[in-house]
């Protein structure tokens, strides 16, 4: 290599000049198309393990609406989420093992019969008002979902506490059952720490990352870096802005445009346009991420057990996996726990398409020849969603049955049509949490907030309470497979893949991390990610 391409290429990984300029010196220089793009991979390497700090990261998420909120109790989106995290600090963190890892605590411990449980608390922390953190913020954190008058969507999971109290440095909770997993319910995005006695939501404050500038509802938000962030070292960038952009093919256009650094929930059929873009690249993982379609177990059609099963025997499940979503995921089985799940059950008979066997659930359910209404929307788990219900659509078409498919707008879907009783059947998606007690007692138990198909099995509600009261290890495997059996024969929802998280990027932001659990780095690309040019 001539002294002339070495220079400029130190110019680049200094971050004198940017990637074009060097590739123009480059070209200047002679340097063939192969050399070169082994030079600018190289440099790009060096430069991805050389965080530098500044700038403005621009987030274009998958939705957006009138109704995005700060109140941690009402957080339901994952741009909500996203901006959650921005702002506050939770008590402890989903690790990228699906463990849980420090934050506001550093230390915990349960008694012997896991129904007390202990965090200590760091003393040497500021919220962004100046206020110093104690315990007390802590309990009144969590108190906000408990008890009868709570709006929170996690109480079913925080009201099994019976007592949330200071001790010193320490936060107790003691519980009405045993529950080994209870320190992953304060991991959960809704468990975000304010001072104690805080209600001002739309100008949050919390211990986070970065201090809200502007927050406007549908619209976006502007928030700059906490100099006294608790984690040494983050985050990079000086701000950060998110925003919706409802439309993928709109999302992909904005990215390549340079106009956001990052974006969500990519259209599989987008993936060769992002990377064959000399400026941008896709940053998918997989994970246990699901679309689903509830029907609404207390209303007719959807509350026949036969008519149910007819709607999951519509499902190709492989050509879902392999045509709409490119083979990024793996097929479902109407359970939630998947494959890369320690509680995943290969002794159930995996559901296939079968039209002979739908036609006979539909004859004996007397909708023969009948029609149901659908409706489905981008925000339910992207465009996949939309190309999962035309194809059911099509398969209940060749035996007789008419489903109405509507597809809704991005804007306002989860307000207006989502756990709405009056719509049938709806599309939906659930991000993985750590647990498959989170992913039972969130959306699947009697009465729980987020019971999307309004789904009650009494046998099931028990199992669950038994599994959180069984410390890992054979059986509890027991139990939940004969939980996730029942949901099978009876449940209320079509869950037919597991999908790989479809992020994209810009090549100019670095520090992306793969997390199981949650797209963009399970809500903390701010955090992490920083830009090299």
């Amino acid at each position: 290599m001539n002294e002339y391409v070495k220079y400029y290429q130190k110019e680049y990984e200094a971050r004198r000049i940017t990637r074009r300029e060097f590739a123009g010196r480059l070209g200047a220089a002679g340097v063939g198309a192969t050399a070169a793009a082994s030079l600018l991979t190289a440099s790009d390497a060096v430069l991805a393990d050389t965080p530098v700090k500044g700038g403005r990261m621009r987030i274009g998420w998958y939705t957006h609406s009138a109704n995005d909120t700060l109140n941690p109790n009402r957080l339901t989106t994952t741009l909500d989420y996203l901006r959650g995290f921005q702002i506050c600090s939770q008590i402890i963190r989903h690790s990228v093992e699906q463990t849980i890892e420090a934050d506001l605590a550093t230390e915990w411990d349960s008694s012997a019969d896991l129904k007390t449980w202990r965090f200590r608390i760091r003393n040497d922390i500021e919220f962004h008002n100046g206020k110093s953190l104690t315990v007390q913020d802590c309990v009144y954190s969590l108190n906000r979902h408990r008890g009868e008058n709570s709006d929170s969507i996690i109480k079913p999971l925080i009201d099994t506490a019976t007592d949330v109290r200071a001790d010193g440095d320490w936060l107790v909770v003691e519980l009405e059952a045993p529950n080994a997993d209870f320190p992953m319910y304060l991991g959960v995005y809704q468990c975000l720490v304010v001072p104690d006695g805080f209600e001002d939501f739309d100008n949050l404050v919390g211990t986070g990352p970065f201090v809200i500038d502007s927050f406007r509802p549908g619209v976006g938000m502007l928030a700059k870096r906490n100099p006294n962030f608790h984690h040494e070292g983050y985050p990079h960038v000086d701000e950060v802005e998110s925003f919706g952009i409802g439309d993928s093919a709109a999302r992909v256009n904005a990215l390549l445009a340079g106009d956001i650094h990052f974006t969500v929930r990519v259209d599989p059929k987008s993936i060769p346009i992002i990377e064959g873009a000399p400026n941008t690249t896709m940053a998918s993982s997989p994970s246990s991420w699901h679309r689903t379609f509830p029907m609404v177990s207390t209303r007719a059609p959807t509350d026949n057990r036969d008519f149910r099963q007819a709607m999951r025997l519509l499902v190709d499940r492989e050509a879902a996996l392999n045509n709409i979503q490119r083979g990024l995921g793996m097929v479902g089985n109407d359970v939630p726990i998947s494959p890369l799940d320690p509680y995943f059950c290969p002794e159930i008979p995996q559901r296939d398409i079968d039209l002979d066997k739908a036609k006979f659930h539909l004859k004996k359910a007397g909708m023969d020849g009948g029609s149901v209404a659908m409706h489905t929307s981008e925000a339910a788990g992207g465009i996949q969603s939309v190309d999962m219900a035309l194809m059911m659509k099509e398969n209940a078409a060749k035996i007789g049955f008419n489903i109405n498919f509507t597809r809704e707008p991005a804007d306002g879907y989860w307000s207006k049509i989502w756990l709405k009783p009056d719509y049938p059947i709806v599309g939906s998606n659930w991000l993985p949490r750590p647990t498959a007690d989170m992913r039972f007692s969130l959306c699947y138990i009697t009465g729980a907030k987020w019971n999307e198909a309004f789904w009650s099995n009494e046998k099931f509600d028990e199992l669950i309470k038994i599994a959180r009261s069984t410390r890992d290890g054979p059986e509890r495997k027991e139990i939940y497979c004969e939980a996730q059996q029942i949901m099978w024969d009876e449940g209320g929802s079509i869950i037919p893949l597991f999908t790989h998280w479809m992020d994209a990027r810009s090549t100019s932001l670095g520090g992306h991390r793969a997390h199981p659990v949650g797209e963009g780095d399970n809500m903390h690309i701010h955090e992490w990610g920083y830009l090299m040019s």
